[in-house]
């Protein structure tokens, strides 16, 4: 094979394996909540020929507008959902990031840099941006910037109207789809206000005056969406204020403890371009420079990408942004750099056959890395019996069982719920139910997020809230962090359901008294910043509940239980008064505790005790075949070994053939001796 035949097909390989590799971080199952409120608004669309226009969705705000610049990415999730369900909208958000890193791939061949160093610079950025390879819009916004890099190269070009137009045309056309399937398209305004910016320090005009036009450009499709240009500037004014009065995640500041793999991205940006820009500033008045080299020196290179990386900075959200944006800068400064390093001024030719041997090694290397970080996990799946590739709905975080209760029995219709869940109930729940509060930030009043963003609420304060906007239940997610937790009052609200990480409570409301009554459980919640959320038994039944003061005790002692890890030690106490007066808990209640205390006190060697409680527990069942085991047991240990006998036979043919069957006809062999 000819040294160009080797080189290209060597090309191709690294170009695959990093497509391998970028694949393997998107086929995953899927848990981006924000897609479920996305299908349920773009089956609305599809379904009415119309955008929503108002909060369809929730009994909070039902009038509120609802700003929707993504209705485009929307619609096409949904075309995808209605064809292939979850799994078909994980591929296609696939195969979109596949066409932005192929997009990258060429981008930076094109401004110079090699095809190993390029896979390498690009695998790095698909690491930082891993978080944010989801199903949301944003990889829209991905797509768009790859062509803003593309025309932004064009530009150091005679790009004009008169020679171009169609291109032009074309170009804005893309803008426009892009504004109405994210609103990210502001990004590729700044990139090229920047890059305009750039231009006219580099005294170059022509180049300037096409980035500003560009620009402009850019500004007018934003315009071009149902939300018209005081939509799209209310609703990026929107993202500015509400993070500051609602507390959102990805809003945050970049910090070293959580995001120290975007941040160290950002270094080694700083570091590899600056250190290029050294190097090449002290040759470049001795040695002419490759295009490539002579491109890190140019402002209008390095400005746009200072821009994105700075909103990283103030957004987490934008990190992914500024690592794609700057990897074709961060190529090209390697390249230039290992070349002006590795051939000083003056020096003769290098070596070209044992450097394209290094090339060939160390591109074998990067491709058997990516492919191996990809194969080698799928691999593990495979032999432990799970799929391979697996593209379901991730559903550990969904408080499923939860959302079951509330539904069948009857606590959806004005249901308090968290900001975060609210996506999945939406979407599983419209039209039935509407939900509280979900994460479409604009379709919500200002005041409202105000209202919910406040850290210093009290009982008194939140019960406000809630009846100000008719909430009588409530489902509480990530219970174990949730501040929230601990403001509803038992004397207007019971607990109904605790298990794994949710909660859910029921307004104490007359019609309610028989549910309450069968579900209520006696504990309330303390937050605190340093320990969270930590539940409390309430050892007095609240006047207003339902529950007799003897269940109530029976239930208490199971909290404490509990709580305690199992030991029965405080428990004790309130199993002894709900048992105080007989008759007083249901039939089977009152059967199965006072026979597991009997067998406890059997076990602590009290065998009059265990006597007396055994006794009690088979005359409200006395078919149960382990109680009278116990019985007998304890009848044995006092010497009273006849009715011992008698016990045992009962058991032995009631229960002949099974474990505790077996062991009696044992015992009454023995005992007929």
């Amino acid at each position: 094979m000819k040294p160009a035949a080797r080189s290209d097909a060597r090309e191709l390989a690294l170009l695959a394996a990093l497509l391998v590799f970028v694949a393997g971080l998107c086929l995953r199952p899927m848990d981006e909540s924000d897609l479920f409120f996305r299908l349920r608004v773009g089956q609305e669309i599809l379904a009415h020929h119309a955008l929503p226009g108002r909060n369809l969705f929730s009994f909070t705000a039902p009038d509120h507008p609802d700003l929707d610049l993504a209705w485009g990415f929307e619609v096409a999730a949904a075309l995808l959902y209605r064809w292939g369900g979850f799994p078909a909208v994980v591929v296609g958000k696939t195969v979109v990031l596949l066409v932005v890193f192929a997009g990258a791939f060429a981008v930076c061949r094109r401004r110079g840099a090699g095809p190993l160093v390029t896979t390498v610079v690009l695998a790095g950025a698909a690491l930082v941006m891993r978080d944010r390879l989801v199903e949301r819009p944003h990889v829209v916004s991905f797509l768009g910037e790859v062509l803003v890099l593309a025309a932004l190269a064009r530009v150091d070009r005679a790009w004009t109207w008169r020679s171009s137009s169609r291109s032009w045309l074309a170009f804005a056309a893309v803008l426009v789809v892009w504004a109405n399937a994210h609103a990210g398209l502001f990004v590729a305004a700044l990139m090229f206000g920047l890059a305009g910016v750039g231009h006219v320090f580099d005294r170059a005009r022509a180049e300037a005056r096409r980035a500003f036009a560009l620009a402009a450009l850019a500004v007018a499709a934003a315009c071009c969406t149902p939300a018209g240009p005081a939509g799209i500037a209310r609703y990026l004014w929107l993202h500015v204020t509400i993070p500051r009065i609602h507390t959102v995640d990805e809003f945050r500041h970049a910090t070293w403890r959580s995001d120290a793999l975007a941040l160290g991205w950002l270094v080694l940006v700083g570091a590899v371009v600056g250190a290029a820009l050294v190097v090449v500033r002290r040759r470049s008045s001795a040695a002419s420079l490759s295009p490539a080299g002579a491109s890190v020196a140019r402002w209008s290179e390095l400005l746009p990408v200072a821009g994105v990386a700075a909103l990283g900075m103030v957004s987490v959200r934008f990190i992914a942004d500024a690592a794609l944006v700057s990897a074709p800068l961060v190529a090209v400064a390697a390249v230039s750099l290992s070349a002006l390093l590795r051939q000083p001024m003056g020096a003769g030719s290098t070596d070209r056959t044992g450097l394209n041997r290094v090339r060939a090694a160390a591109s074998g290397t990067v491709i058997a890395v990516l492919l191996t970080a990809v194969v080698g996990p799928r691999l593990a799946e495979a032999r432990a019996h799970r799929p391979a590739v697996d593209v379901s709905v991730d559903i550990t975080a969904l408080p499923l069982a939860a959302i079951r209760f509330a539904g069948d029995n009857g606590l959806r219709d004005r249901m308090y719920n968290d900001f975060e869940i609210g996506s999945y109930l939406l979407f599983e729940g419209y039209p039935r139910h509407r939900v509280f509060v979900d994460p479409r930030l604009p379709a919500y009043p200002e005041q409202f997020h105000r209202e919910l963003g406040r850290f210093d609420h009290d009982r008194t304060s939140w019960e406000a809230l809630m009846l100000r906007h008719g909430v009588d239940s409530a489902l509480l997610a990530y219970a174990g962090v949730n501040r929230r937790v601990a403001w509803w009052d038992p004397h207007n609200w019971a607990l109904v359901y605790r298990a794994g990480d949710a909660r859910v409570f029921a307004r104490r409301r007359p019609e309610r008294r028989a549910f309450i009554a069968a579900h209520e459980i006696p504990v309330t919640f303390e937050f605190a910043i340093d320990s969270g959320a930590t539940p409390r038994p309430l050892f007095e039944r609240p006047p207003e509940s339902p529950v007799t003061d003897c269940e109530w005790q029976r239930r208490v002692g199971d909290v404490i239980f509990e709580l305690d890890g199992g030991r029965v030690g405080r428990a004790r106490s309130h199993y002894d008064r709900a048992l105080a007066v007989p008759g007083c808990l249901a039939p089977g209640d009152e059967a199965a505790l006072t026979a597991w205390l009997g067998a406890l006190d059997l076990g602590a060697r009290d065998w009059s005790g265990a006597l007396l409680r055994l006794d009690r527990a088979l005359v409200l069942a006395p078919e149960d075949d382990q109680t009278r085991a116990n019985r007998a047991t304890a009848l044995e240990r006092l010497g009273r070994r006849q009715a011992a006998a008698e016990d045992w036979a009962r058991v032995a043919a009631s229960a002949a053939g099974t474990k505790v069957g077996n062991a009696a006809a044992a015992r009454v062999q023995a005992l007929s001796r």
